[in-house]
């Protein structure tokens, strides 16, 4: 999503809001999403392929400081510090968005230059110390379901690989992936404990927050699918395939 300067899809292929689950995600790059990125890279005259990419489980929505999130009507004029799709779609529902490196955000948060912020997952923003600036925190896959990572190798290098040792290359980048989650899925569910543990109100995020997310990512994928054909197809290939898969596999 950082990319989107250079490749106006490029968020697509980091996550969507309400979009694809981390395994459906991975999925969904193996079978066809690693071909419409590489067909983007290879566009924009870059030494570059990714065969393929990991995989990191669900964000957390959002965490507070004192503010505790009822309804809609309290995102806005909430600071939030957070980057991506979401942070247009919350400054669409009323929220002042800025965006700060994950190092800024702790002291940000002290000085109220920010109310409230959105940084990863469980685990990973136990591992940073955010219970101690956090009073609240609000879980939900909606707002950023996944997060694909690439692996890149330098074209040229590439090409000097035989086909076995590609293949070699392809099918560990896979298995880390896999492991990889594995690993953040049981690291998480220990993180959401330890929050509690130390006092944090950790909860689900009001329904009609979490809709109205949702209706305004419709809305956003919509107005950029009209603009650009590319971005359409893309868009189009994950709803397509997440509707796939729940037709086969409905969700309990």
């Amino acid at each position: 999503m950082y990319w989107k300067d250079r490749f106006n899809t490029a968020n697509l292929f980091t996550y969507t809001v309400a979009g694809l689950p981390p395994a459906e995600s991975k999925i969904w790059h193996m079978e066809m999403g690693n071909d419409y990125l590489q067909q983007i890279i290879d566009e924009g005259d870059y030494d570059v392929i990714i065969p393929a990419g990991v995989i990191t489980t669900p964000e957390m929505f959002l965490s507070t400081g004192k503010k505790e999130l009822k309804s809609v009507a309290d995102i806005k004029g909430l600071k939030i510090r957070t980057a991506g799709d979401d942070g247009v779609i919350l400054s669409r529902m009323g929220a002042a968005v800025v965006f700060l490196p994950s190092s800024e955000v702790y002291e940000s948060m002290q000085r109220g230059v920010i109310d409230a912020f959105q940084l990863s997952s469980p685990a990973m923003d136990w591992s940073l110390a955010t219970y101690e600036i956090a009073k609240n925190v609000y879980l939900s896959p909606v707002r950023q379901p996944c997060e694909w990572l690439p692996i890149m190798f330098s074209g040229k290098s590439w090409a000097e690989l035989d086909d076995g040792l590609k293949s070699l290359c392809i099918n560990c980048a896979h298995a880390e992936a896999w492991r990889y989650l594995a690993e953040m899925t049981q690291r998480d569910v220990q993180a959401v404990k330890d929050f509690q543990a130390y006092g944090t109100n950790i909860v689900t995020i009001p329904k009609d927050i979490e809709d109205e997310l949702y209706q305004q990512a419709l809305i956003l994928y919509g107005e950029e699918s009209a603009k650009d054909p590319f971005y359409k197809e893309v868009f189009d290939s994950i709803v397509d395939f997440q509707a796939t898969m729940y037709a086969t596999f409905p969700r309990l």
